[in-house]
């Protein structure tokens, strides 16, 4: 019985969406409204300071004999300028650099996360 019923319904609702006029569009475009005047143009900051600093350290080398280097003028923490490497030894860097006049809880927790790092390192890393 449930079956037959579903299958009624099922067919109704198939004659009555053939007979439907189509809510989609088969490929063929309807002409889009044409824009008769021009957008205005776009007011562009052209000393914004992202483009008033591009290319500020390009003549260093030039005029300063080659003696400094780029790296030398970033500024940021003492222990991270012109260095590279993983958090643990970015962290080992900092405890070596800045770690006898650190607060004892900033210490205390730079240890902890040296302790957890070395460990993950010995676990899980390349070396392996």
């Amino acid at each position: 019985m449930a079956w037959s019923l579903t299958r009624w319904a099922g067919g109704a609702l198939w004659r009555c969406a053939a007979g439907a006029a189509r809510s989609f569009s088969l490929g063929v475009p309807e002409t889009a409204p044409v824009r008769m005047t021009l957008p205005p143009p776009k007011v562009v900051d052209r000393w914004n300071e992202k483009r008033s600093l591009f290319g500020v350290y390009d003549n260093i080398g030039i005029l300063g004999n080659f003696e400094r280097h780029p790296k030398d003028l970033i500024k940021g923490p003492r222990w991270l300028r012109g260095w590279k490497g993983n958090e643990l030894q970015r962290c080992i860097q900092k405890k070596k650099v800045v770690g006898d006049r650190m607060f004892v809880q900033d210490l205390h927790n730079l240890n902890k996360r040296i302790k957890y790092l070395y460990k993950q390192f010995n676990r899980k890393g390349k070396h392996r």
